[in-house]
């Protein structure tokens, strides 16, 4: 009998090392999951490899926000450039090209030479200079932030509620957890804020919803079809700065071309037209008639200037005149700070997190 208990001991104590050598084993082909009784203290939670795949799966979801933006808007050169998302605005935005590259190449590939080999160097110079401040302005209010309010679900998911709350100074969620309408302060209301029912955030005095970007802007003047992007807070010294050098520069040009065209020979000229071929002349005919649409709009670009001139002076914006809104913190249009922009385009965010509930779009 003593010896079967010697026997059995032993067995048993083998069958333990072959387990605790199973254990090793097991350890070794997984060194990142926690063991039980590892740490020395019973009760501790088994961290297996299979829990840890849904985690590592998340973090390949997570991309930068600019990627899965939730509105209109169009991303290009990695998030760095951003303009309106309506596809009907690109026939006027190229239209406006057209009407400041049109005149200004006639006046580079003639004019400037001819002045240039004459010793007259001011106006080709400056024409130079106000070409190229017109074409980096209208880059400018196509390609910048607007001041985009983020919508509800951009502010959760990237969780810039505090930064926002001390930039714009309240609290742009309203305090609402669930996304439904909140009972605003009617001092609140008085002083211009308002719920937007679209991004389901509280946006501030002057601000407001664009439909064609599907955002709130701050300080929002209007949609301009012609530069493809809203006109607001953030870029509208732009957009003035632009329609001020794109008058500026018409008034440069146009009369430099005409004049230059005007002092050639004319019978030479009448000769040539009349030896010319028949698709040659369909195209001088063209160009005359872009030269007459280029002087128009040039007179309508003045008349819009002095409507901004006026806006500027009456400290109003456009949907402000349109609408008879008053203007209740009585800010200036141009001269008010730019401020910061609201969100982080590059911020990594998973695309689950941007997606509006059903109830919100009820």
């Amino acid at each position: 009998d003593t010896l079967d208990q010697v026997a059995g001991c032993l067995a048993s104590g083998a069958m333990a090392g072959n387990d605790a050598s199973d254990d090793e084993e097991m350890q070794a082909l997984h060194p990142s999951a926690e063991r039980i009784g590892a740490s020395g203290t019973a009760g501790t939670v088994v961290k297996s490899f299979e829990t840890e795949v849904p985690s590592t799966r998340k973090e390949r979801r997570m991309v930068p926000l600019y990627q899965v933006w939730p509105s209109e808007n169009q991303f290009f050169c990695r998030g760095i450039l951003m303009t309106g998302g309506s596809e009907d605005c690109w026939a006027p935005n190229i239209c406006v090209w057209t009407c400041i590259l049109l005149p200004s190449s006639l006046f580079f590939i003639w004019v400037f030479p001819s002045l240039w080999h004459k010793g007259a160097y001011a106006l080709p110079i400056a024409v130079l200079a106000v070409f190229s401040m017109t074409a980096f302005l209208l880059c400018a209010t196509c390609c910048t932030d607007p001041g985009i309010v983020p919508r509800r679900e951009v502010v959760l998911a990237t969780g810039c509620g505090p930064e926002l709350q001390a930039a714009l100074g309240f609290d742009v969620l309203g305090g609402s957890s669930d996304g439904k309408e909140p009972q605003l302060n009617p001092k609140l209301k008085t002083q211009g804020y308002r719920w937007c029912r679209t991004c389901r955030i509280v946006r501030p005095p002057r601000a407001s919803h664009c439909s064609d970007c599907d955002n709130c802007v701050l300080r929002f003047d209007h949609h301009c079809p012609f530069v493809n992007n809203c006109v607001g807070q953030r870029n509208y010294h732009f957009f003035f700065g632009f329609i001020t050098s794109v008058m500026i520069l018409a008034m440069l040009v146009i009369p430099s071309v005409l004049t230059y065209f005007s002092a050639l020979n004319q019978e030479r000229t009448v000769d040539q037209m009349s030896q010319a071929s028949t698709s040659m002349r369909v195209a001088l005919y063209g160009l005359a008639i872009g030269v007459v649409l280029v002087i128009v709009a040039s007179l309508l670009s003045l008349v819009l200037w002095g409507y901004h001139v006026f806006l500027i002076s009456t400290s109003k914006t456009t949907k402000e005149f349109q609408k008879s809104v008053p203007n209740v913190n009585e800010e200036p249009t141009l001269c008010a700070p730019r401020g910061p922009t609201l969100f982080d385009r590059w911020m990594k965010v998973d695309p689950d997190d941007l997606k509006v509930p059903n109830q919100a779009r009820r």
